[in-house]
Formats: structure tokens, C-alpha cells, sequence
């Protein structure tokens, strides 16, 4: 009975994992839309936004999940959802940004140029209303929407959709903090927004470090052939003095 009942919780709890898995992707992805977009419209030019290498920006991820999670069930107003919303999501950003600037001792975004209103420049007053209406958006429009989808696809396939989306974010966290840690004194006491920078030179790092690895290979390689080519060199001219010779 205990068996059964301990199996049935592992078991729901591998499913709503994957679930809010998924939820927590998609909106990262979308989170990586909206940043391009913002970033081109300010800008005039295109940047591939965000902390890891893949198209997604977990931040948004993580600010979705908890409006659906702790706003969602309380079935409140939109005036007082808004408000809720700009609160939570602020908070995650300023906790956010000075814990990558205490870890990597860079800036990776900063609102002290071109905003209204900003505090210390982590969270400012445009982004905060657009998290409110991001997150009216989210909750009454596009969650019914990714909820009926997921639904949609079954249980097998969420599972086997959750599992490797899973797998392929951990590699992306690891190999971005990898590269992260190896270039971070080059960006080390930035005051300016270097996300995209830092995207930028976290990808040269890795070209950089496969060109190494071929090169290094092909090195290997090369011995490999001439010692290869000696050894046969020594083998023929052993049995050559070997061979007794006709008279």
C-alpha cells in the first residue's frame, strides 16, 4: 500500500514537473522574442538577447511562472494583478541582477540611460508596467491557451518533450558558465547593458576553443601517421635483415 501510494507521488510529481517544465520554456522563449524586439526598436539593430546561449531568457520564465502560480489563484482584479505583477516581477529582476553582477562582477543590464525612472538602475518604470501588462496578457490570455496545448499533446509526449528540452537546457546553462567564468574579467566592472556583448564573446570563446581542438587533433593525427610510418619502416627493415639471402 505504502509502495504504491509513495510510486503514485514520484509519479505526479514527474508529470507536473514536466508540465511547468514546458510552461517555464515557452515563456523563457517568448521572454527572448520580446527582448529582441525591444532591443530593435531601441537600438535599430538585432541582438540575440538573454543569459544562455539557446533562444530563451529564463528571467521571463521564472516572472511567468510565478504570476500564474501566485497571482493566478487569487482571483483578484486586474487593477490589483497589474499592481501585484509589476511588484513580483521587479523583484525578481533586481534580485536577479545583483546576483549575476556578485557572481560574474559585470553589469548585464542597466536602465540608468534612456529611462524615465529607475532604481539603481536594475528595474525601471517602463519595464516595470510592461511586466504589469505582460502579465494581464499572460494570465488571461496566453496561460488558457498553453495549457489547452499541453493537454492537447498527451501525456507520453509531454514527458518525452519535457526530457530532452531538459537535457539540452542543462547543457546550455553549463557550456554559458563555462564561457561565462573564462571572459569575465574582459567585461569585469561594466556599468553599461553587455548582455548581448557578453553573448557575443561567450560564442567566440567556443569557436575559438574548437578551432584549438581541431588543430590539436590534427597534430595528433600527424604524429599518429609518422609514428605509424616508423613503425613500419622498422618492422620491413627487420625482416628484410632477417630474410637470408639466395646465393
Amino acid at each position: 500500500m505504502f509502495s504504491s501510494l509513495f510510486g503514485n507521488q514520484i509519479e505526479s510529481f514527474v508529470v507536473q514537473f514536466a508540465y511547468f517544465f514546458l510552461l517555464f520554456i515557452l515563456y523563457s522563449f517568448g521572454g527572448w522574442i520580446v527582448e529582441c524586439i525591444w532591443t530593435y526598436f531601441a537600438k535599430r539593430k538585432l541582438e540575440n538577447r538573454g543569459f544562455l546561449f539557446g533562444p530563451i531568457c529564463p528571467i521571463y520564465g521564472v516572472g511567468s511562472l510565478a504570476c500564474v502560480l501566485l497571482i493566478g489563484p487569487l482571483n483578484l482584479s486586474w487593477t490589483l494583478e497589474f499592481l501585484l505583477m509589476i511588484i513580483l516581477c521587479d523583484v525578481i529582476e533586481y534580485i536577479t541582477s545583483v546576483v549575476l553582477e556578485k557572481i560574474y562582477h559585470v553589469r548585464w543590464w542597466d536602465y540608468t540611460t534612456g529611462s524615465l525612472l529607475h532604481l539603481n538602475g536594475r528595474i525601471s518604470l517602463e519595464t516595470s508596467i510592461g511586466f504589469g501588462v505582460g502579465g494581464i496578457f499572460i494570465l488571461h490570455i496566453i496561460q488558457p491557451l498553453f495549457a489547452h496545448l499541453l493537454c492537447y499533446l498527451g501525456l507520453p509526449v509531454l514527458l518525452i518533450i519535457s526530457g530532452i528540452l531538459l537535457v539540452i537546457f542543462i547543457a546550455d546553462v553549463l557550456l554559458s558558465m563555462i564561457a561565462i567564468s573564462n571572459i569575465k574579467d574582459v567585461f569585469k566592472g561594466g556599468t553599461v547593458d553587455l548582455t548581448a556583448e557578453i553573448k557575443r564573446f561567450s560564442i567566440d570563446y567556443y569557436k575559438k576553443a574548437s578551432r584549438l581542438s581541431r588543430r590539436l587533433a590534427r597534430t595528433a593525427m600527424h604524429h599518429v601517421e609518422n609514428a605509424q610510418k616508423e613503425a613500419k619502416k622498422r618492422v620491413s627493415e627487420t625482416f628484410k635483415s632477417k630474410t637470408p639471402k639466395k646465393k
